[in-house]
């Protein structure tokens, strides 16, 4: 198998489990990358894969020396977001750009040529409802303007990702010979990963998972937008980048993902259909949520060039249920209360 030694980063995360758990089942060798006191639990929820999984701890993305960790590696999924601890606007903006590119520039000075970096949807567009978008489009941003403050949150996140994933097209266009996939992924759902941390009994240790438990909780609300994947899709393109035609044959992989968006209200009947005894705990909120518009993500490019075949949603809204009622157990086991 070509590129058969990956080094993956974000191992520890949501998406990077189900990652992990793809390339070992395939017969990949991984190297996963992470931070100090999280590589015994991944080793462990690995065992039976012995020495296909190697983990190196790495605390510094952003500058550190990753030439050990190179050794010996045909490709690279880069599935983290590199992280400074530091709170200042410049350094979110300043971490997610030159972390990203250290780790594609010391890959390439080791001859690695094969890469697969998550990007957002948000680069392409920022969650409006205007369906003229596709992978050639981008969020007009200003790092200026992020640095000002005066648009909030929201347009930082954005400029962060739109910057970065700039950074990392410039990069392709100055290394000709390189091979990079970048998928474009809008807010995940599904079950968590053997591999991922138990989450404490918190909405927010959720992630974008809090959207579906939020359809159980009868106060709970309903999502801000209808775009969605399921993270095991994620992960099957991001392992199926690694096999792909180069861009020579099909041309700038910039790949958007999406699920077929549905109704909350759909959702929540269904829930009740093949799990009735949530019925008592539906949102109201999504009992009467409005419709939504028809999917505005074309995913051809990633059925064509990825051959990733989307999750339909009935399955990953029960999976992801199901996956947070045994999380809700386990915290119940523990005496935890969600908060």
């Amino acid at each position: 198998m070509s590129h058969s030694r990956v080094l993956l980063t974000g191992a520890n995360g949501f998406l990077g489990g189900h990652v992990v758990h793809q390339l070992l089942s395939r017969g990949y060798f991984v190297r996963a990358i992470v931070r100090s006191g999280r590589g015994e639990s991944l080793l462990s929820a690995y065992a039976n894969f012995g020495t296909q999984l190697e983990v190196a701890t790495v605390d510094n993305l952003i500058s550190g020396d990753l030439s050990t960790v190179l050794e010996g590696i045909h490709s690279v999924i880069h599935a983290a977001a590199p992280l400074s601890g530091r709170p200042s606007k410049a350094e979110k903006l300043d971490v997610e750009i030159e972390g990203n590119l250290n780790i594609f520039r010391q890959a390439y000075n080791k001859g690695i040529r094969k890469f697969a970096y998550v990007s957002s949807i948000a680069t392409i567009n920022a969650l409006t409802s205007d369906p003229d978008y596709n992978d050639t489009t981008w969020v007009d941003v200003s790092k200026e303007v992020a640095l000002s403050g005066k648009k909030g949150p929201f347009y930082i996140y954005l400029a962060q990702k739109v910057l970065s994933e700039r950074a990392i097209w410039e990069f392709v266009d100055q290394h000709r010979d390189v091979d990079v996939t970048v998928v474009n992924p809008p807010f995940f759902f599904g079950p968590f990963a053997p591999s991922y941390p138990n989450p404490d009994a918190s909405k927010s240790s959720l992630g974008t998972n809090s959207m579906i438990y939020a359809l159980i909780q009868p106060e709970g609300g309903i999502p801000m937008h209808p775009s969605w994947v399921n993270v095991r899709d994620v992960a099957q393109a991001l392992v199926n980048a690694l096999q792909s035609p180069p861009a020579s044959q099909v041309g700038r992989k910039r790949i958007p993902l999406s699920g077929e968006w549905f109704s909350f209200k759909d959702a929540v009947a269904y829930i009740v259909e093949v799990r009735p005894e949530l019925k008592n705990r539906i949102s109201e909120k999504a009992k009467t949520a409005p419709p939504v518009p028809e999917t505005q993500i074309d995913t051809t490019r990633a059925r064509e060039v990825l051959g990733v075949e989307f999750t339909a949603w009935r399955k990953t809204v029960i999976d992801t249920i199901d996956s947070l009622v045994e999380l809700e157990k386990d915290w119940e086991r523990n005496g935890a209360l969600l908060h």
